[in-house]
């Protein structure tokens, strides 16, 4: 790495399945400390793959691809380190929420990972209940998952990584299974995490809500990266996400029909348009 703010160094990454079926094609990129990274594309882009190398849950397959994180106890290359050990610096939240929750409370569910990095337990109890209600959960502490909804269990899982305050934290769809209002509490939460500096990485088809959230878009196809920049600079390259049949938000496209460029969500055309009339000449201002 060789920059002290990278977190997570990706160079000449390919992975391929089964030994033929090949869904990163030399991937090289870097994500820095403190980044909002929203990675978009149509089903089968290599989205997920990508995201499950940052934290070692999958390793490069070919010799000369490497990942390297950047841990509490320095920089590491995660061929040569143990899935606990960069689990610790990044947390992942799969699709499906029901693959990684295992206990019989939604507080025993937050408390384990906490616990076994040492947190004390006079400080667990608050912040087993802060995580809980940045979600949305709160008052739900002795609940069995087993009985919440999708949604909520979804918001579970991402709680369960969130308590543990890594570095980088990875959400796969953080928003299947939720309504509107869900949506946003959730976004919410992941851009507190945000604001404490640290780094959120989330896969998303929901552009409205990336234009609105992220500070960086990673739009790929087939296993490579066609585009990779801040939301206005992806969003604008209409040719690049027609190859990856991604629309951009409803704002943006009603926008640049009206010729207001860089307009990525509604405030943002409320923004532009208050501007155009306050500099637009009023007919009659300069008579006598």
């Amino acid at each position: 790495m060789t920059s002290t703010e990278t977190v997570i160094e990706i160079d000449n990454v390919e992975h391929t399945y089964g030994g033929t079926k090949r869904a990163l094609a030399g991937v090289s990129l870097s994500i820095g400390q403190g980044e909002f990274v929203a990675v978009i594309g149509k089903n089968g882009s290599g989205k997920t793959t990508l995201a499950k190398h940052f934290n070692g849950l999958l390793r490069p397959t070919n010799p000369g691809g490497s990942v390297r994180l950047r841990t509490r106890d320095g920089i590491v290359d995660t061929r040569r380190t143990k899935l606990h050990q960069l689990a610790s610096t990044v947390g992942y939240v799969f699709q499906n929420p029901d693959r990684q929750i295992f206990h019989d409370t939604c507080r025993e569910e937050l408390e384990y990972g906490p616990r076994n990095l040492g947190v004390e337990e006079s400080a667990l109890e608050d912040q087993v209940n802060r995580t809980l209600a940045l979600v949305g959960l709160s008052g739900r502490q002795d609940a069995n998952p087993v009985h919440l909804s999708r949604g909520e269990r979804q918001r579970l899982a991402i709680a369960s990584t969130l308590v543990m305050g890594c570095e980088v934290a990875v959400i796969d769809e953080p928003t299947t299974g939720q309504d509107r209002a869900e949506s946003r509490k959730i976004l919410d939460a992941l851009a507190h995490h945000h604001a404490l500096g640290r780094t959120v990485v989330i896969i998303s088809h929901d552009m409205a809500l990336v234009a609105e959230y992220a500070t960086r878009v990673i739009a790929m196809r087939e296993g490579a990266v066609l585009a990779d920049g801040t939301p206005a600079e992806v969003f604008s390259r209409r040719a690049v996400l027609e190859e990856t049949n991604i629309r951009p938000p409803q704002a943006a496209v009603l926008a640049a029909e009206l010729g207001l460029h860089g307009v990525l969500t509604v405030d943002d055309a409320v923004h532009a348009m208050t501007r155009e009339r306050a500099a637009a000449p009023v007919a009659g201002r300069h008579r006598p």
